[in-house]
């Protein structure tokens, strides 16, 4: 986190936190553990050491039925090797659905949350990362107030809860790397702001035809996806008439390769609905997405799914928030494609 508290501005995890919590709207309240945000990471001995605290923390807030999401700060490493430690289960039990925010490594715990019936995911950025795509600083600070109050909107309305209700209907609304998230009754206010824009995800037919049809996105970030899949921890996200959104950061072609390659020895290829193919970049590098489709031809079956691809979805700016999971209506016209709307994806899931 040292980067991107030089990114932000701020001197270190109290600040880093004293800031995010002035960036949320009064409707909401945004609990942290702070040592989650100092712990140092050596590559050399694991990367992280504390792993037995996250698995704690991200359990408790799983399986409190006042926490209503989990909102990743940053994307980075380490996550995916903690989650078959964690136990899922209370999310069948939810009265109030809990929403996970987040990308990149985040990408297996969106998908596995949004598999179950009191569990939501959207792929979405992680707040630290507008640090890191805008310029100047106080532009980077003000898009990051822009995201909490887009979380708001999409966890609560348009319109926050009158302060006159005396019911002061409480929804804990949980933040994750151990950020959570609470809301309550305050003043009537409307969040509208469009520095985060929140509208259809939409690409360009590469391969195939795309007929109008209802159907789930499933996926994220290629190379962790294709480090889970076929794995027990990840047999509840299904192929099975999806789109398979991919993307990823910082991978050579050959990479790619073997990554589509694990998805084809699956399976996976002959039972999706489609792929969708968002940004391929690396820092400096052209966009790779051209590439990703022709490594696509060798992997695709004889009755290949449809290829699109997008500039939405990815390690960009902007990201489209995308939810997983969620029936989407795709809609071909005039070689574009649009899928559904965003902003249900944190409302109703298949």
């Amino acid at each position: 986190m040292e980067r991107d508290f030089a990114r932000l501005g701020v001197s270190g995890a109290a600040e880093f936190l004293a800031f995010t919590r002035s960036c949320a709207p009064a409707s909401l309240r945004l609990t942290a553990n702070e040592r989650f945000f100092s712990e140092t990471e050596d590559e050399s001995r694991g990367g992280r050491r504390d792993d037995a605290g996250r698995i704690a923390d991200l359990q408790a807030a799983i399986d409190d039925p006042n926490c209503a999401a989990i909102v990743a700060a940053r994307g980075g490493a380490y996550l995916t090797r903690i989650l078959p430690y964690i136990d899922f289960s209370s999310l069948a039990r939810r009265r109030r659905p809990l929403t996970v925010f987040g990308f990149s490594e985040i990408t297996t715990l969106v998908n596995l949350v949004a598999t179950y019936r009191g569990g939501r995911g959207l792929y979405w950025l992680c707040p630290n990362f507008l640090a890191w795509k805008i310029k100047p600083l106080a532009a980077a600070q003000a898009a990051i107030g822009a995201f909490w109050r887009r979380v708001a909107e999409l966890l609560l309305g348009p319109v926050a809860l009158d302060s006159q209700d005396q019911q002061l209907n409480r929804t804990e609304l949980g933040i994750g790397d151990s950020l959570n998230l609470a809301s309550r009754a305050g003043r009537r206010r409307s969040y509208t702001d469009d520095a985060v824009p929140i509208h259809d995800l939409s690409g360009a037919i590469a391969l195939g035809r795309v007929r109008p049809h209802t159907a789930p996105i499933i996926g994220g970030c290629l190379s962790v996806i294709a480090a889970v899949a076929g794995t027990p921890l990840f047999r509840r996200v299904r192929p099975d008439g999806a789109w398979l959104a991919i993307e990823d950061i910082h991978e050579a072609p050959y990479r790619i390769d073997r990554y589509l390659a694990t998805l084809k020895l699956l399976g996976w290829f002959e039972r999706l609905a489609g792929v969708l193919v968002g940004d391929f970049h690396a820092e400096g590098m052209p966009d790779q997405r051209a590439a990703v489709v022709e490594l696509l031809r060798f992997h695709l079956p004889k009755r290949s799914p449809p290829v699109v691809i997008t500039r939405d979805f990815g390690h960009v700016w902007p990201i489209v928030p995308v939810p997983i999971g969620v029936p989407l209506k795709i809609a071909p016209g005039k070689g574009a494609v649009r899928f559904g709307t965003a902003r249900a994806g944190v409302e109703r899931r298949r």
